[in-house]
């Protein structure tokens, strides 16, 4: 078969020597426990240490087992029962036993953890109870240990999603034994025990973190790659000048400058556009006057112009949306938001008491440093200003920080993303519960509340998305957030990486990748793993 030319891809195609991959991880993670973590750069390192009960299949999108072979599910959907492998290990090779599940998911709804995916547990009997302080006992909570190898897992609803609750790495397994003897230094090279695909060898902060195949990994044999080494660059033109020069061999999405995917889509190869379940949007502080009157939030809705931000600005493939959940969840269709109408947001805001602006106190955007969130906020301050005659600012922090602040609730309006951590559209309408982590926002609706109860109790498919379309639609007329777009996410990838699935949910399974050496003799294989 005839060779492609080289010039059709972007930047150096040799393959690295010693079965190594390398790829940008973006922003230092703010945790690497499991339990603590909240952030997409925190999720891939965690991925590749650790597994939990189940795993998700990026072709199929449903649940595979990992850690636990086979399980049970009751009839009335409140029991499961998970048999976990009795070849699996973790790395200091102790058994990963039922156990440690008990410990770790006890440990993640204790309140002292201070867990922000506490509620991910909330589906437990007295889950939520026990989070909240309002029981002592950890044993009352529906998790228990059968035998060695065999965990019972007792509801308080059904939970149509809950195996793929378990593939996220809230319900991971942590090590007790390395926990208790370090404490919060327990992640660090040398002190760390997981059980997944890679050992965590060296980890230099703000800079790279090194994995070599873990031999005591259940898989071991499939596991291909040798090392990985995931690099902390947030700069997207120093992360695409790396792929560019072949330092690194995979850069996600969002992590190379947007001016240049509309000339690189058309003209590289290794330049992949997948479908993508994930919403940009703006966070509002409900709890801070004026943006605690709902015809304010409307009124800033009205006067952003997604398309101008998607198609002039962007131009990477995303989809401006007035919608809270995006597209692509099978089954759901959300409900229309409000588009763009700067005459109807100047009428809002002054019938909420501020006619052309007039006494309305300065605000701020805060974003997270990447380029794209900068241009967004900017784009957004020019229409706010030009359509609402209102003053706003901006403030860049970098990732710890910013996490930080929108968990306290230190902002006035905020750039957000989110992720679907399930292929479920209930992944994104439970962030706005009340009692969510994740919320974000210090909006609090009794009725939306009411709703996410039924969801989570209905059987009947059809019914519990009609449920999730009502929660929609009060999200769109309260807008505690702002939605702008859906993500499309543009990766740039090497030709000589196998094994690159689409992934709607961006959990890409790394250690299912390998490098093809002799990736020239047959240029265009693999290349339907990837589109």
């Amino acid at each position: 078969m005839a060779c492609r030319p080289e010039g059709e891809y972007f930047g150096a195609v040799d393959p690295p020597p010693d079965n190594v991959f390398r790829f940008n991880n973006g922003a230092e993670p703010e945790y690497i426990d499991s339990g603590l973590a909240t952030g997409q750069p925190d999720d891939r390192v965690i991925r590749i240490l650790f597994e939990g009960l189940t795993q998700t299949d990026q072709v199929t999108l449903r649940p595979k087992p990992g850690v636990a072979e086979s399980w049970e599910i009751s009839p009335d959907h409140l029991t499961y029962t998970f048999h976990l492998r009795k070849n699996g290990f973790w790395s200091d090779g102790r058994p990963v036993t039922a156990e440690d599940f008990v410990y770790s998911w006890r440990r993640v709804l204790d309140p002292k953890t201070a867990a922000r995916y506490a509620s991910h547990l909330y589906h437990l009997l007295n889950g939520q109870e026990f989070n909240e302080g309002k029981i002592q006992d950890p044993t009352l909570v529906g998790v228990r240990a059968l035998d060695e190898y065999t965990l019972e897992v007792r509801l308080r609803e059904p939970v149509p999603y809950f195996l793929f609750l378990t593939s996220f790495y809230t319900l991971y397994p942590v090590p007790r034994q390395a926990i208790e003897k370090y404490g919060p230094e327990w992640t660090q090279p040398g002190k760390i025990v997981s059980n997944g695909p890679f050992l965590l060898v060296e980890h230099r902060s703000h800079d790279k973190f090194v994995f070599l195949r873990n031999p005591n990994y259940w898989n071991a044999s499939e596991v291909r790659l040798s090392k990985v080494i995931a690099y902390a660059v947030d700069d997207n033109y120093t992360s695409a000048n790396l792929y560019k020069s072949g330092v690194i061999d995979w850069v996600p999405s969002n992590y190379f400058p947007t001016e240049y995917i509309p000339y690189m889509r058309a003209r590289f190869r290794d330049v992949r556009t997948l479908p993508f379940l994930s919403i940009y949007y703006y966070l509002i502080n409900t709890t801070r006057p004026p943006l605690d009157n709902p015809l304010v939030r409307r009124a800033l809705n009205l006067a952003v112009d997604r398309r101008a931000i998607t198609d002039e600005l962007l131009r990477g493939g995303q989809l401006p949306g007035a919608h809270y959940v995006p597209l692509g969840f099978p089954d759901y269709h959300s409900p229309p938001g409000p588009e763009f109408d700067p005459q109807e947001a100047a009428r809002l805001l002054a019938q909420a008491g501020y006619p052309n602006g007039a006494g309305f106190p300065p605000m701020e955007i805060v974003f997270n440093t990447l380029e794209n969130h900068r241009k967004i906020a900017e784009a957004v301050q020019q229409m706010w200003t030009k359509y609402l005659n209102i003053r706003v600012t901006l403030h860049n922090e970098e990732w710890a920080t910013y996490l930080k602040d929108m968990n306290q609730l230190n902002f006035d309006i905020m750039r957000r993303g989110w992720v679907a951590d399930y292929p479920d559209p209930s992944t994104f309408i439970e962030l706005m519960e009340s009692t969510n982590g994740n919320n974000n926002t210090g909006w609090k609706n009794a009725e939306y509340d009411r709703l996410m109860t039924l969801e989570r109790n209905e059987i009947d498919p059809a019914r519990r998305m009609e449920i999730m379309q009502q929660a929609e639609e009060i999200v769109l007329r309260e807008l505690p957030v702002i939605p702008i777009y859906t993500y499309a996410s543009n990766n740039l990838i090497k030709p000589y990486v196998r094994g690159f699935r689409a992934s709607p949910t961006e959990q890409y399974p790394i250690h299912e990748l390998w490098i093809d050496y002799d990736w020239r003799q047959h240029p265009n294989a693999g290349i339907e793993d990837s589109e």
